[in-house]
């Protein structure tokens, strides 16, 4: 897997960082020129900063829902009778992009003689790849078993994507039922609560009287 954009964001991050506050204080000078230029380089260093695993997972997350089928269109080669890699190869070139591109590299070190564990890393954080590659590896060359495996993974994977879709639904439900609340409470208060308080003041007052 490909590392060069982390370290090229990190060279940035020390270089680009550093010269910008330096240029504020230039520029700028004196105590006021020096709070800015730290200011700049804290700013610029969290601009350029970058956290590949959060990029990865946040990718992942993306291609969840294309993954499972994916899955059946590995399985449906399988069945027809094609080796894993050949299946994989051929599904990864008609595969979304960036599906197609972790399929392919997994593909080529199966075909190397890299085991699927070993070759697992080269699909990142897709759903089930762990699972997947364990099915691979406990299947043999058996393309029933594996087909088998691969339609059971991709309905799991369903299921576990639907399950996440309803909790994050209803959490955004109840994370409204607080901005909900004060929009409508102080409506409450002065149509509802209001009326009667200003009644009972009004008699009190009366009755003194």
């Amino acid at each position: 897997m490909m590392r060069a954009p982390a370290g090229i964001a990190a060279t940035a991050r020390f270089s680009i960082a550093p010269l910008t506050g330096a240029a504020a204080v230039v520029v700028i000078g004196g105590g006021t020129g020096i709070a800015v230029g730290l200011g700049l380089w804290w700013l610029t260093a969290r601009l350029l900063k970058t956290d590949p695993d959060r990029v990865e997972k946040a990718t992942a997350a993306r291609l969840a829902p294309e993954w499972p089928w994916t899955l059946d269109l590995l399985a449906a080669g399988l069945r027809a009778g094609a080796p894993f890699p050949q299946a994989a190869f051929a599904v990864a070139r008609s595969d979304e992009p960036a599906i197609g591109e972790r399929l392919a590299r997994f593909a080529q070190a199966i075909h190397l003689g890299a085991t699927a564990a070993e070759a697992a890393p080269e699909l990142g954080r897709l759903p089930g790849a762990d699972r997947l590659a364990k099915q691979l590896d406990r299947s043999g060359d058996s393309g029933a078993a594996i087909a088998a495996g691969l339609e059971q993974l991709a309905a799991s994977l369903r299921a576990e994507h639907r399950t996440r879709t309803e909790e994050r639904a209803g959490r955004a439900a109840v994370a409204l039922i607080g901005p909900l609340c004060l929009c409508f409470l102080p409506a409450f208060v002065i149509a509802g609560i209001g009326p009667v308080v200003f009644g009972i003041v009004a008699d009190t007052v009366g009755t003194g009287i």
